[in-house]
């Protein structure tokens, strides 16, 4: 990438604003040299990290990060051994270790969905020992603290009190009476690094000293009392025994630190990192950034707002661009003012800011190519200095990109062919379009010529675009319409804007023929644009109202479902309670007609209460309900139950079942069905006693059947008291034999069975003994 291209597009502005958002100069530093990537691959990477640490941001907040210096420098001078580092680097190093571990302590449980930026984490290896032995040594001015070392302890307490009892006595003697004439301050001082008393001239008459030095106006002098000297000595001594044991304390941290010089560059690097993506991250959040889909070829941009005009304060209308993968470029035409050079340097910097690694502020869906080369030809290029016309000065920076040219490549040209002859100017361009297309470019055009429109709009591989601009009030509305070409609208503006009638008029009558029924054909063609864009924008409100009531409809077919599955659920719940509830009457009722108490008028009524129990858990099917009204002798049937509707009354039905007779809400009964093949649930039926038998003969029968018709004898057996009847099953294959054992044995009905006597059939009968 060429830096003019980078400056002409205002790549620059946009590093210096995510500059601003780092909080370390190193990662201000490592913002500064960001450029864009010719690499695909690179630039997915790039892209990622910033879209995972603006996620992560999201959740989680802003990142605990501090400002931290450069360690480079100071680890450099503690790598050799016997260096020895004083307070000030070493409190640097501390901070930043400090800086360091909380980045990490807040990342670490939050990267494990963020591949990227869980690897910057895993390099912040500042080690906690080091932390530990800073902390504990250093004070935040630099310095030690008294607890560094039990011997600097001990010496810093001595010194503090022989000094405290040095300065109590020199008080002392300041005010001791007959001191008056003597005294010049009376205030205890330093000079020369010992105590000392402000005294006149004539002190000699009072004391013996030692003249330590004197003021500027020479009327003071500081003199170290005799009695003082060895005290003054004793503390020169402490401060020097203090010293040593301070620089034994730094040589040791040095030593520490000298020992994690790996880590702590690894960490380093880590943070500047950190940082910078941070600040890329910040970016994305203070514009309304996204990450745009990196495709093969082509341009789309949705909602794209320029980041120089949001900082701007104005509002800005964003714009949308979209150049097919199968496209060589756009153009933009429009009145001045109206927004065509702003659109073509947001194309331009969108693509230098998302191969940096940089999300744009547009919305999401946006998508852009990798470019190879993103060249630009913009504003008024021309050079006093090296004696360039604005025209010449264009023709040598064309001249520059053509000859840099590497597909794909972006150029974007701001009136080409301009500062000439318009006709030789258009040509100019259309020349250009044409080669720089079919070379693998993709161009953004913007241009006043209208043979460059409609050579854009004419030809295929190029989309024409027009800056939006109110007619009638002959102001731009900044938006860019695709698909159409737009007026320039100089004559109109300049007689807007004052210019005397008489000199626009003048200027319209020479305007060039056809040049009057071009811009009414424009105006049709804008009219016909407008009023397909209102239907299609209807078109797209209907289908989003369709798929609309779509999403309603399946939401309550989803709920219908829900509460059908849980009604479902709750009949089941029910049903199984009221089943077993009725098991138990059953068999109480059953027990009571064997030994006689009851008799089958009470079985009937307890089927008709055990219907109504029924009703109440399941509600009344509406398929039920007959087109042709039931009458008495009809065949119906409920549940599982067939019989003969012998009485029908309002709210009363009774239907006649072999002996039985029961009474059930006629809303319950629906004529019966074709007879379906033989169920295996069991029938209660009770039959006459003339008909009562104690032996069953299933020879001839295929399994299925004679299982069924045993299971109706052995219950008829039951209800009639039968103590023990004979199964007649034959020998054959014995596969008839072994089906009737097998069902005897999992039989409520059978006690026990065996095989019957020889003179009662032998192996070819089986006696059962049944459960009373």
């Amino acid at each position: 990438m060429r830096e003019r291209d980078l400056k002409a597009l205002e790549f620059d502005k946009i590093v210096a604003l995510v500059r601003g958002m780092a909080v370390s100069e190193p990662g201000r530093r490592a913002v500064e040299p960001i450029r864009p990537s010719t690499d695909a691959g690179e630039v997915r990477e790039r892209l990622r990290a910033t879209a995972e640490l603006t996620e992560l941001r999201s959740h989680s907040g802003s990142l605990p990060l501090e400002d931290f210096e450069d360690q480079r420098e100071i680890l450099l001078a503690a790598a050799p051994e016997g260096a020895v580092l004083n307070g000030e680097p070493l409190l640097k190093v501390r901070n930043f270790v400090l800086a360091a571990r909380t980045a990490a302590a807040f990342l670490r449980s939050r990267v494990e969905s963020f591949p990227r930026v869980a690897a910057i984490v895993q390099s912040l290896v500042a080690p906690k020992e080091l932390a530990d032995a800073l902390m504990g040594a250093l004070a935040d001015h630099g310095g030690l603290v008294d607890d560094a070392s039990p011997a600097l302890k001990r010496l810093r307490t001595r010194l503090r009190d022989e000094r405290l009892e040095l300065e109590t006595r020199l008080a002392r003697s300041l005010t001791a009476q007959g001191m008056d004439p003597f005294v010049s301050d009376y205030v205890v001082t330093v000079r020369n690094h010992r105590f000392v008393l402000p005294l006149k001239l004539n002190y000699m008459e009072r004391l013996e000293g030692i003249v330590q030095d004197r003021s500027v106006s020479g009327e003071t002098l500081f003199v170290e009392p005799m009695w003082a000297v060895e005290l003054n000595n004793r503390l020169m001594l402490l401060e020097r025994e203090s010293e040593e044991e301070e620089y034994r304390i730094f040589a040791q941290l040095t030593a520490i630190v000298r020992g994690y010089v790996p880590e702590l560059h690894m960490t380093f690097d880590a943070m500047v990192a950190l940082d910078a993506l941070n600040a890329c991250a910040i970016f994305a959040e203070r514009f309304g950034c996204v990450e745009p889909e990196i495709v093969d070829a082509g341009i789309e941009l949705l909602g794209a707002r320029h980041p120089l005009l949001v900082t701007s304060g104005r509002e800005v209308v964003p714009i949308e661009v979209r150049i097919g993968p199968d496209q060589h470029g756009i153009v933009i035409s429009g009145p001045n003012t109206g927004g065509k050079t702003v659109a073509l340097k947001t194309v331009g910097l969108f693509a230098l800011m998302a191969q940096a690694g940089f999300q744009i502020p547009a919305d999401k869906g946006s998508k852009l190519g990798v470019f190879r080369g993103v060249f630009a030809d913009i504003g008024d290029e021309q050079s006093i200095e090296s004696s360039l016309s604005s025209f010449a000065a264009h023709i040598v920076n064309l001249t520059n990109i053509v000859a840099n040219l590497r597909a794909p490549a972006l150029v974007i040209l701001d009136e080409p062919g301009g500062g000439t002859d318009p006709v030789e100017g258009a040509a100019l361009a259309i020349g250009l379009m044409d080669y720089l297309g079919a070379h693998g470019c993709i161009v953004a055009i913007a241009t006043h010529s209208t043979a460059v429109k409609l050579h854009a709009y004419s030809r295929a591989g190029f989309e024409a675009a027009a800056v939006d601009f109110d007619a009638d009030r002959l102001t731009p509305l900044y938006r860019l319409k695709p698909h159409t070409i737009g007026q320039s609208y100089g004559l109109a503006v300049a007689r807007r804007l004052g210019l005397l009638d008489e000199i626009v008029s003048a200027a319209e009558a020479t305007l060039p023929a056809g040049s009057a029924e071009l811009a009414e054909a424009l105006n049709r063609l804008e009219a016909e644009r407008a009023r397909m864009g209102a239907q299609a924008d209807r078109l797209h409100e209907r289908e989003e109202e369709l798929e609309e009531r779509e999403r309603e409809m399946a939401r309550s077919a989803d709920q219908a479902r829900a509460r059908a599955d849980s009604e479902r659920e709750r009949v089941r719940g029910e049903g199984l309670s009221v089943i077993e509830e009725l098991r138990r009457e059953g068999s109480s009722v059953l027990a009571e007609i064997k030994s006689g108490s009851k008799g089958k008028r009470e079985l009937s009524r307890t089927l008709s209460e055990s219907i109504g129990k029924l009703d109440r858990v399941v509600p009344p099917r509406e398929d039920t309900l007959e087109a042709e009204p039931l009458k008495v002798g009809d065949a119906v049937e409920f549940g599982d139950i067939r019989g003969e509707l012998i009485a029908l009354e309002p709210g009363r039905a009774v239907i006649s079942r072999g002996g039985l007779r029961i009474e059930i809400a006629p809303e319950r009964l629906r004529r019966a069905r074709a007879i379906a093949p033989p169920s295996r649930e069991p029938k209660v039926t009770i039959i006459a006693a003339a008909s009562e038998r104690d032996e069953l003969n299933l020879i001839g029968m295929r399994t299925g059947d004679a299982l069924r018709k045993l299971e109706e004898f052995l219950d008829q057996a039951y209800l009639t008291n039968r103590a023990e009847v004979r199964i007649v099953h034959g020998i054959g294959s014995g596969a008839l034999k072994k089906a009737v054992h097998e069902y005897l044995g999992t039989s409520p009905y059978c006690a026990a069975f065996r095989q019957a006597e020889p003179h009662h059939g032998g192996s070819g009968a089986t006696i059962v003994q049944l459960s009373l």
